[in-house]
């Protein structure tokens, strides 16, 4: 026996539905209720000689139950990233006025203060120095620091060679020493203070602008103080 006694307006309820709520109801999306009417329909008008099986109208409501958990799923991510921006937001903003260490060559000088930052001396070397340039490319102040090996702290007080107070501004260090005969670069941090914050949508996490350096991203900063 077929199923041609199954009326044209089987799921007319379908039909009933889409006219009575176009306008709040997503066209393609299928609620429970309709799912389950779908199922009814479907066993009522199943051909008596081959039945619906258990497992078959199981699997349905099993698929059904997969798609419906997985648009669940989507919006508890989504507000689990809306609220994740917001803490962002506030652990940003508890940044400002702060300072952070992060990898730079440029450091701003404020009047009455000094520049700090860290080198990291790759291999020992025995003159480690620092000089110090300022926006014009004019190096202006020598730190010799001697022997040095590992993380090392430094600090430039704003004075040029001869003792003379220079002018607030950005101004760029350079780190080297003598590595096996060879003049060898280091790797600088910056202590900066933080100016303000920009929280990024999506995937873009937080940025921190930084006093005389600029945009940093916040996974950049190696310590905050």
């Amino acid at each position: 026996m077929s199923i041609n006694s199954v009326s044209e307006n089987s799921f007319s309820f379908l039909n009933k539905a889409n006219n009575t709520s176009t306008s709040n109801q997503d066209d393609g999306a299928l609620a429970t209720e309709d799912f389950l009417a779908l199922m009814t329909t479907q066993l009522q008008n199943q051909d008596p000689l081959k039945p619906l099986e258990s497992g078959d109208f199981l699997g349905q409501i099993a698929s059904f139950s997969t798609v419906s958990g997985i648009g669940e799923l989507n919006d508890s991510f989504e507000g689990f990233a809306q609220s994740m921006q917001s803490d962002q937001a506030l652990r940003g903003s508890a940044l400002v006025g702060r300072s952070v260490l992060v990898p730079s060559s440029l450091g701003n000088l404020t009047a009455g203060e000094s520049i700090t930052g860290q080198i990291n001396v790759a291999d020992p070397v025995p003159d480690l120095k620092v000089q110090i340039f300022n926006e014009a490319g004019v190096a202006v102040r020598t730190i010799e620091m001697g022997p040095a090996a590992g993380y090392t702290n430094f600090a430039w007080d704003g004075l040029d060679n001869d003792g003379q107070a220079l002018p607030s501004g950005t101004y760029q260090y350079k780190a080297s020493g003598t590595v096996n005969g060879d003049n060898t670069a280091f790797a600088t941090a910056t202590v900066a203070k933080v100016d303000s914050v920009l929280v990024g949508s999506g995937s873009q996490g937080l940025t921190i602008n930084l006093a005389g350096i600029g945009s940093v991203p916040f996974s950049e900063v190696q310590e905050i103080i």
